[in-house]
């Protein structure tokens, strides 16, 4: 069975270094078919850096093989844990794999650089088991109204490097070290102020973009008892792990604003120092916690203003689902989230904490359609928006054509004060919120992706009464 839902995985510019076999993924919060791979796994060569006696590192004792050891009919699959099924697809009800996009232009126009990273990945960085994915995105918006004073116009150009130096892998178990570089510029236009905020909202329309400055990501990750526990340590960004959508989380693929990309109302600090452990408590749920430094800018070390009582701190609950749609089992997840943020606010910077709760579906309706949909409510002192509701779908290969995948998506949301002060709009009066976006991507080769995203933003306390965002994305990755 194939599933829109799953599309991520399929386009070139989104992987960015999270292929199941190789690093220890999201648990329940991911499809069926990468914990299954990962299962698969579990037994293959040991590898990484420091995998092997010349560095005082032993592989583990094999496991015995199960597979072919415990047929399923005679019942002896009694007492092993789900990681130890003999064949663990025996395990799901469904299995949706991901529809392949088929590019336009084959070969890829730009494989003389595919072949050229490809060339570095064999002879210098694969033997000492470096894993490096570069990419990049322009965009351009044009909005037809926006606050007085700000530009109608951004084309802007965002470039990253995901860095992956796996130390050792044995037994499905991990030892890493992740490094994300990103920045942006301005192509023919500044590069702030951003859109967002000149159409009255607190985030982030455009979210392929980070900060004006180079940000980075760095942490350690490591899993445990074959790779039911895991944990990340270091300069890390909470909706890296929280708040994921397999329909609507990445700006690159799918949904470019924010407000699709996770609740608004989650109050998630910028990369500060911070840790997040998740276990498998079963084949379908994952338990994930993490706290994280509130106060830090996102483009420092991590530790600025890193204090007990400036702490976000988030607990999740994430549950893969087999629902019968239309007579036949399909694959979906459930991620219920509490949070709480003690953070220094407002011009004053006083320190304020409260709490707040998300619900995070996606579902797959059928072969080539998946929806999604989120719920949040937040404490209005500690958050942008205290109540926000989304909810969309996305469809790969619409009407036959086998090079795309489009999508569309609506919001409302209640904006807060803070959530005023952060567009910089102090004048502005809290109120409603809605926005509509649409978006087509074509699979051009197997380095590009483009087509256009529009947009809708409706916000009259920030004096916006409708404002159409006229935008194209065009994304690289080798």
């Amino acid at each position: 069975m194939v599933s829109a839902g799953f599309l991520g995985v399929c386009v070139a510019a989104c992987a960015f270094g999270q292929d199941a076999p190789v690093d220890p993924g999201y648990g329940a919060d991911r499809p069926a078919a990468e914990t299954i791979a990962h299962i698969e796994n579990v037994n293959a060569e040991p590898s990484g850096l420091f995998c092997g006696a010349a560095y005082g590192r032993h592989p583990k004792t094999p496991m015995p093989d199960p597979r072919g050891m415990y047929p399923v009919s005679h019942g002896s699959t009694e007492g092993l844990r789900f990681w130890q099924w003999p064949n663990p697809r025996d395990l799901y009800p469904a299995i949706e794999q991901a529809i392949v996009l088929v590019p336009l232009l084959s070969p890829d126009p730009l494989h003389p650089l595919s072949d050229a990273f490809n060339a570095i990945r064999k002879s210098i960085t694969d033997p000492v088991s470096f894993v490096f994915d570069p990419a990049a995105a322009w965009t351009y918006q044009h909005a037809t109204k926006v606050v007085d004073g700000s530009p109608h116009a951004k084309s802007i150009l965002w470039e990253a490097i995901s860095s992956r130096l796996t130390l050792w892998r044995d037994q499905g178990d991990y030892g890493q070290v992740i490094c994300v570089l990103q920045n942006n510029v301005g192509m023919g236009t500044p590069l702030e102020p951003y859109l967002g905020p000149s159409v009255g909202d607190p985030t982030a329309i455009n979210n392929v973009l980070v900060s004006p400055h180079l940000t980075t990501n760095l942490y350690w990750q490591q899993s445990f008892n074959q790779n039911t526990v895991r944990l990340r340590v270091g300069k890390i960004s909470d909706s890296g792990f929280f708040d994921r959508n397999l329909v609507a989380y990445d700006p690159m693929s799918q949904f470019m604003s924010l407000d699709f990309n996770q609740s608004i109302t989650n109050p998630f600090p910028p990369r500060g120092f911070g840790g997040v452990l998740s276990a498998d408590l079963s084949r379908n749920f994952t338990l994930r916690a993490g706290t994280l430094n509130s106060a830090s800018t996102g483009s420092t070390s991590g530790f600025d203003g890193l204090a007990w009582n400036h702490l976000f701190t988030i607990v999740e609950g994430d549950l893969r689902v087999f629902p019968t749609i239309g007579g036949q089992q399909r694959e979906g997840h459930i991620r219920l989230m509490g949070w709480h943020n003690s953070a220094p606010m407002g011009i004053n910077q006083e320190t304020i904490g409260g709490p707040g709760v998300t619900l995070n579906i996606d579902q797959s309706m059928a072969d080539h359609v998946s929806a999604f949909m989120r719920v949040g409510w937040g404490q209005q002192d500690v958050t942008v928006s205290n109540f926000a509701v989304s909810a969309g779908f996305s469809i790969v290969q619409p009407f036959g054509i086998k090079s795309s995948h489009t999508g569309i998506a609506i919001e409302y949301a209640k904006i807060t004060q803070n959530g005023r002060d952060a567009a910089s709009l102090n004048n502005a009066s809290p109120g409603e919120h809605y926005m509509l976006e649409w978006y087509w991507l074509t699979h051009v080769s197997n380095s590009v992706n483009t087509g256009p995203v529009i947009q809708v933003v409706r916000d009259r306390g920030a004096g916006i009464d409708t404002s159409i965002i006229w935008g194209w994305r065009t994304t690289i990755g080798f």
